[in-house]
């Protein structure tokens, strides 16, 4: 049964026929360098814009970006994609990483926020890609209250920034259909309003706050920001029409809300999201690949490390999926035979919670 779902998974004209209006192209089972239309040259100094919306990240601990990430037909073939691998398909919305559209769309993240200057040039693209369809009708929402990181100590707290305040450690959070709170949108504490941002949290894992004294002193992060009743009016939500997105670091309290199933008109909030994080920090994913604008345009990875990607990805969120045990095994079959392309520590970490 999982040797038959890895062969009809590693086919690509399984995939073609399944989203014909999406693309895998040829070249995609070794990798091939494309030149991601509509991509203008990298700037040699970033733009005012991109100093703005640099500071605001470092300022609050999110910024949003207005701009619209791609054109409209990128993005209405990344909803159609994201829309029938659900409900056509019954496979979860991760499936977009396989076709050449959502790497086109990283492309152009990268572009914006590394080539333009809005983070370090020392950020790289991490792999750690996620897509979400949330559906408010079927009474879904996204993940609760938590931060991206939490590093064990202060020294290693302040390791994650750098020098001038920049995380080293950021998600690009784009809306492929419009995320409102009437159909489930993020919110976020900001930076100023958050004592833990900064100074950590408590020590929740510790296994001291068993103890009942200590357990009644421990303040979970959220408690500790909204300690008083007006504290609860900095919750800040993050409306974004479609093709518009946020940037927000591994220290910003976000959570993604429940939406209205009872709203009218209201269609599921289609999401991606990219990571970028500093090497010395969180290394990125892939061993044995960099996802980077090479002088004909943007390497995307071969097929099989999309698949790879998507496998591993399952099993580390597989709390966030209803899949069968024969899925999950072949996931970590295809996990298996491809680990040494995989960073040592991500390996672990996805044997870890499969097993």
């Amino acid at each position: 049964m999982e040797g038959d779902l890895i062969s009809r998974w590693s086919n690509l004209t399984t995939w073609r026929k399944r989203c014909p209006h999406l693309s895998i192209s040829e070249g995609s089972e070794d990798g091939e360098t494309v030149q991601v239309p509509q991509v203008p040259p990298s700037p040699s100094r970033p733009t005012a814009t991109a100093r703005a919306l640099s500071k605001l990240l470092v300022d609050d601990g999110y910024t949003l970006i207005d701009d619209p990430i791609c054109d409209e037909g990128l993005r209405m073939r990344m909803s159609r994609g994201i829309s029938d691998l659900e409900s056509k398909h019954h496979l979860p919305a991760i499936f977009i990483l396989l076709f050449d559209d959502c790497w086109n769309m990283a492309a152009r993240s990268h572009h914006l926020l590394v080539d333009g200057g809005v983070l370090n040039r020392q950020m790289v693209f991490n792999f750690d890609v996620l897509a979400w369809s949330i559906d408010p009708k079927q009474n879904e929402s996204g993940f609760s209250p938590h931060r991206d990181r939490q590093p064990e100590t202060p020294s290693a707290l302040r390791d994650s920034f750098f020098r001038d305040g920049h995380s080293k450690y950021a998600t690009h959070w784009i809306a492929i259909e419009a995320a409102t709170p009437e159909n489930s949108c993020l919110y976020v504490i900001p930076k100023p309003f958050d004592p833990g941002y900064l100074e950590g949290d408590d020590e929740a894992e510790d296994a001291s706050v068993d103890e009942e004294e200590d357990a009644a002193q421990y303040l979970d992060p959220l408690s500790r920001a909204l300690d008083t009743k007006q504290s609860y009016q900095n919750i800040r939500a993050l409306p974004r029409q479609a093709c518009q997105s946020v940037l927000f670091t591994h220290r910003i309290l976000h959570w993604g809300s429940r939406g209205n199933p009872n709203a009218l008109n209201n269609r599921p909030r289609l999401a991606v999201s990219f990571v970028y994080s500093e090497e010395g920090f969180e290394a990125p994913y892939l061993s044995n690949f960099c996802f980077v604008r090479e002088k004909g345009g943007y390497k995307l990875p071969p097929f099989r490390l999309r698949l790879l990607l998507v496998c591993a990805q399952l099993i580390i969120y597989y709390q966030r999926f209803d899949l069968s045990a024969a899925f999950m095994r072949a996931c970590y079959d295809y996990c298996k035979e491809n680990a040494t392309e995989l960073n040592e520590i991500y390996r672990r970490k996805v044997f870890y919670e499969y097993v």
